[in-house]
């Protein structure tokens, strides 16, 4: 049956008559949309390097508010740089809308992308969720697939339906219902988390466990701020007279090697330190429980304790990310207290571990 859909969607695909099959309508979203501003991010990192060189020429590069302003100069400069990439990349992508593809089956779906075609039966899909990143068009949607599939997830891009919540709520109709498994709660827990974890850093096939692996890239977590101003100072003491260096003595190389040296060594350390707790993933979803890895040891929350699932989105800024949204996945348990995790501890989209627990605590799996 698997082979049958496939063959009929790629001839879909070629144009031929396939029965059973539709195509799903081709979309292009703007350039723009989802990048933010750049020009004006840019204009705001004009004003600042202007008010900065004429601070600098009243007093010295050193000069404390000539250094807040280059260090803001250089933030702004930062986020220009990043809103840059993003715009290419959607560029890029959008150059080659006309290779993506999506045709649905009665069995399953076959997805084109300029990279791959991904086949996928409709029975490994517990889940459709758009992403909750981006613009309101320039968003993927996510096909939470069961791990015994080979993947814990299948990304579709933006270049289909009107919306990604429009092309969401399609895919939810096609896919229909899943029953859920009324002996799912009865179901026993593991024996010996820490062998399961084990198994898992082994990179092991676990029958009915999802692996959720720690997010190994915190970059965005970084000290940038520091590194920015380690940036500034050095860029300014090079520029600076020999009577300002020689008044300053070792306080500016003392400063400049915390914020270059110091301060990124100790970050990239206590990072190590915090994946390498994670041997074998940051959390093990079971038929079960949830199995939680940290340097205290293993933690599990059987999936009938847990009373609901959410995303929590809080708002933040810091100098080099300008605002943004901080996420968190919460697991209300009914019998003690929420279990939080960071989006940025999480190696898959949180959306999509968030489906992946709901799935398992209604027994879809």
């Amino acid at each position: 049956m698997g082979s049958s859909f496939i063959e009929r969607a790629e001839a879909a695909l070629r144009g031929e008559p396939a029965e059973g099959v539709e195509l799903v309508d081709e979309s292009a979203p703007s350039l723009l949309d989802g990048v933010g501003a750049p020009a004006r991010i840019a204009l705001l990192a004009t004003g600042f390097w202007a008010v900065a060189v004429f601070r600098e020429g009243l007093t010295h590069p050193l000069d404390p508010l000539a250094l807040l302003l280059r260090l803001l100069a250089l933030a702004a400069t930062l986020r220009v740089a990043v809103g840059l990439a993003r715009l290419f990349a959607h560029a890029r992508e959008r150059m080659r809308r006309d290779r993506h593809r999506l045709a649905l089956a009665d069995e399953g779906l076959l997805l084109r992308t300029p990279r791959a075609d991904f086949a996928l039966p409709k029975h490994d899909i517990v889940d459709i969720l758009p992403s909750g990143r981006g613009s309101p068009r320039w968003a993927d949607v996510y096909l939470v697939t069961r791990p015994d599939s080979g993947r814990l997830y299948l990304p579709v891009g933006p270049f289909f339906g009107h919306t990604p919540q429009a092309l969401s709520q399609r895919l939810l109709r096609w896919r229909g219902e899943v029953e859920p498994d009324t002996q799912a709660g009865s179901r026993a827990p593991v024996a010996l988390p820490s062998k399961l974890f084990e198994a898992a850093a082994r990179g092991e096939q676990l029958p009915g466990v999802a692996v959720i692996e720690h997010a190994r890239g915190t970059l965005r977590n970084g000290p940038y701020a520091t590194i920015l101003l380690g940036v500034a100072m050095l860029e300014g003491l090079l520029r600076s007279t020999p009577a300002v260096r020689e008044a300053l003595g070792v306080v500016a190389p003392a400063v400049i090697a915390l914020c270059l040296g110091a301060v990124p060594v100790l970050w990239l350390l206590l990072a190590r330190r915090e994946t390498a707790a994670r041997t074998g993933g940051a959390m093990l979803l079971t038929p079960a429980e949830l199995l939680l890895r940290t340097r205290a040891g293993v933690h599990r929350a059987r999936w009938s304790d847990i009373d609901r699932i959410e995303i929590v989105t809080r708002r933040a800024w810091s100098i080099a990310l300008g605002a943004h949204e901080n996420r968190s996945l919460v697991l209300h348990r009914k019998s003690d207290q929420p279990i939080r995790y960071g989006e940025t501890l999480l190696a898959p989209p949180v959306e999509v571990v968030a489906g992946l627990c709901e799935a398992y605590r209604a027994g879809v799996m």
